[in-house]
C-alpha cells in the first residue's frame, strides 16, 4: 500500500461527512509539501483537467443543443391539431309567415387538421352535431319541425399547385435552422479553442518561470559559494575587500532576481489554480520540454491545409448554402398561389336524436383557388436582399481568407527565423561557458580580476535566460500556429 493511500485511509477514519473532504484537501497539500511525490503536470494533463473542471466546455456544447431544440420546434408545423367549439345561438325571424318566430341552437364541432411537408397540402376532418328548437306564435303555412338534430362529417384536402408545391415553404424554416445548428457546433469548437490557446499560454508561462527560477537558483548558488570562498580568502589575506564587495553585490543581485521570479510564479500558480479549480498548481511542477521544437509544414502545404480545415471558412460556406436554400424559398413566395381544394361531406338530420346518425346525405365539391400579387414587391425585395447578401458573403470569405493567409505567413516566417535564433542561443551559451572556465583559471592564477569572473558567469546565465525566453516565444508562436490551423482542439 502506498504512502498516500495509508495517509488517506487514516484521514477517512478520523473524519466523517463533508469535513472529511475539506480536511483531506488541506492534509494533502501539507503532506505533498513534505515527503510525498506527485506526478508533474503535462500540457495534455492540464488540458484534460480544464475539460473536467471549467464550465466553458459545457457552456459551448449547450449552444448547439439550444439550436437543435429551436429547430425541433418547427416540427410543430406538421403536428396533428385538434380543434373544438361549442356554440349556443338564438335567432328571431323577421318574416314569421315562412319561418319560426324564434330558433334556439346548440352545436358542438370538433376536428383534426394536419400539414404535410412532402406535398405542402393540408388535410382537415370535421365532425359537427347540432340541435335546433323552434317556436311559433302562429301556425306556420308549411309543416316545420319544432325540434331537429343534425350530424355531419366533412373531409377536406387543399393541395398547392404552384406556390409551396412539394412543401418547400412549409419546411423552409426547419431546413434553414439546420445550418444554424451546424454553425453553432463549429463556433463552439472555435470558442473552446480560443480559450485553450489562452489557457495553454499561461501554462507555458508557468513552465518558463519554473525554468527561469531553476537557472537563477543555480546562478545564486554559484554566487553564494563564490562569496563564501572570497570571504575565506579575505580572512586569509589572499584577496582585497573589493573582491568581497563585488561577490556580495553579485549575490544580492541574484537574490533580488530570484525573489522577483518567485513572486511572479506564485501569482501565476494562484491564477492557474483558480482557472482549473484545483490546488494542484500550488504544489506540482509542470512537465514540458520548453526546448523541444516542432517544425511547421511548408508554407504551400500549410496554406492548402488551412483552406480545407479552417473553421471560420467552413462557417462561411454553411452560410452560403443557407442563403442558397433561402433563395429557393424567396423564389417560391413570388409564385402565384394556386390551390386545388376537394371536400366530401356526409350528413343527416332528423327530429329524433337517435335517427340523426344515418348519414344518408352526401355532398362533394372540387375547386381551384387562385391568388396573384399584382406587383409582387415583397418577393422582389427579398430576392434582391438575398442576392446582395450572397455577394457580401463572397467578399467576406475573400477578406477572411486573406487575413488567415497573412497570419499564417507571418507565423510561419517567425517560427522558421526563431529556429535559427535558438541555434545561435545554444552557441552563445557554450561560448559563455568556455569563457567562464578561462576567466576562472586566470583569476585562480592571480592574473585576473574577480569582476571578469562574475561578468562571465552573469553572461552565461543571461544567455541561458535568453535561450529560455526565445524558447518560450517559439512555443507560443507554435501554439498560435496550431490555433490558426484549428489543430489545438478537435
Amino acid at each position: 500500500m502506498s504512502t498516500i493511500t495509508i495517509f488517506t485511509t487514516a484521514c477517512r477514519r478520523l473524519f466523517r461527512g463533508p469535513f472529511y473532504f475539506l480536511f483531506l484537501t488541506a492534509c494533502f497539500v501539507q503532506f505533498h509539501n513534505g515527503t510525498a511525490y506527485a506526478e508533474p503536470l503535462t500540457k495534455e494533463g492540464f488540458v484534460a483537467l480544464l475539460e473536467r473542471t471549467h464550465p466553458i466546455f459545457e457552456k459551448e456544447r449547450l449552444t448547439r443543443s439550444i439550436e437543435e431544440a429551436e429547430q425541433r420546434s418547427y416540427l410543430g408545423e406538421v403536428d396533428w391539431n385538434v380543434s373544438s367549439s361549442l356554440t349556443w345561438s338564438r335567432e328571431e325571424a323577421t318574416i314569421t309567415a315562412f319561418s319560426p318566430d324564434r330558433t334556439n341552437s346548440l352545436s358542438l364541432q370538433t376536428g383534426l387538421n394536419k400539414q404535410f411537408w412532402d406535398t405542402g397540402g393540408r388535410l382537415s376532418a370535421t365532425y359537427s352535431i347540432n340541435r335546433s328548437s323552434s317556436s311559433f306564435e302562429q301556425a306556420p303555412l308549411f309543416s316545420y319541425p319544432e325540434r331537429f338534430y343534425e350530424n355531419s362529417i366533412e373531409l377536406q384536402y387543399s393541395q398547392p399547385l404552384l406556390r409551396n408545391m412539394g412543401g418547400k415553404l412549409t419546411r423552409l424554416q426547419y431546413d434553414l435552422k439546420a445550418y444554424d445548428v451546424d454553425v453553432a457546433g463549429i463556433q463552439a469548437s472555435e470558442n473552446i479553442e480560443d480559450f485553450l490557446a489562452n489557457a495553454i499560454s499561461k501554462y507555458l508561462d508557468w513552465v518558463y518561470l519554473e525554468e527561469q527560477k531553476k537557472i537563477i537558483s543555480r546562478r545564486l548558488s554559484l554566487s553564494r559559494k563564490e562569496f563564501e570562498r572570497t570571504q575565506r580568502k579575505f580572512n586569509a589575506f589572499l584577496v582585497d575587500s573589493a573582491d568581497v564587495i563585488r561577490s556580495k553585490d553579485a549575490l544580492n543581485t541574484w537574490r533580488q532576481n530570484l525573489g522577483l521570479v518567485e513572486s511572479q510564479l506564485s501569482a501565476l500558480r494562484s491564477e492557474l489554480s483558480v482557472l482549473a479549480q484545483s490546488p494542484l498548481f500550488l504544489t506540482e511542477k509542470p512537465d514540458f520540454n520548453l526546448y523541444a521544437l516542432q517544425r511547421p509544414d511548408s508554407l504551400a502545404s500549410a496554406r492548402a491545409k488551412l483552406e480545407n480545415s479552417s473553421r471560420i471558412l467552413k462557417i462561411l460556406e454553411l452560410r452560403k448554402k443557407q442563403l442558397d436554400v433561402n433563395a429557393i424559398g424567396v423564389r417560391e413566395t413570388g409564385k402565384p398561389d394556386l390551390s386545388l381544394i376537394a371536400a366530401v361531406t356526409v350528413k343527416s338530420a332528423e327530429e329524433n336524436a337517435g335517427d340523426s346518425f344515418t348519414f344518408d346525405k352526401k355532398d362533394a365539391a372540387v375547386g381551384l383557388q387562385l391568388s396573384v400579387p399584382i406587383e409582387n414587391r415583397t418577393a422582389k425585395a427579398d430576392y434582391q436582399r438575398n442576392r446582395l447578401q450572397t455577394l457580401q458573403l463572397g467578399k467576406e470569405r475573400e477578406d477572411v481568407s486573406l487575413s488567415l493567409n497573412a497570419s499564417l505567413s507571418s507565423l510561419h516566417t517567425q517560427l522558421m527565423k526563431l529556429i535559427g535564433v535558438l541555434e545561435l542561443n545554444r552557441e552563445q551559451i557554450e561560448s559563455a561557458r568556455l569563457r567562464t572556465i578561462e576567466e576562472t583559471k586566470i583569476y585562480e592564477q592571480g592574473r585576473g580580476d574577480l569582476t571578469f569572473v562574475i561578468m562571465s558567469r552573469d553572461n552565461e546565465e543571461s544567455a541561458k535566460l535568453a535561450y529560455a525566453e526565445n524558447a518560450l516565444n517559439y512555443q507560443k508562436l507554435w501554439l498560435q500556429y496550431q490555433a490558426l490551423m484549428d489543430e489545438l482542439y478537435r
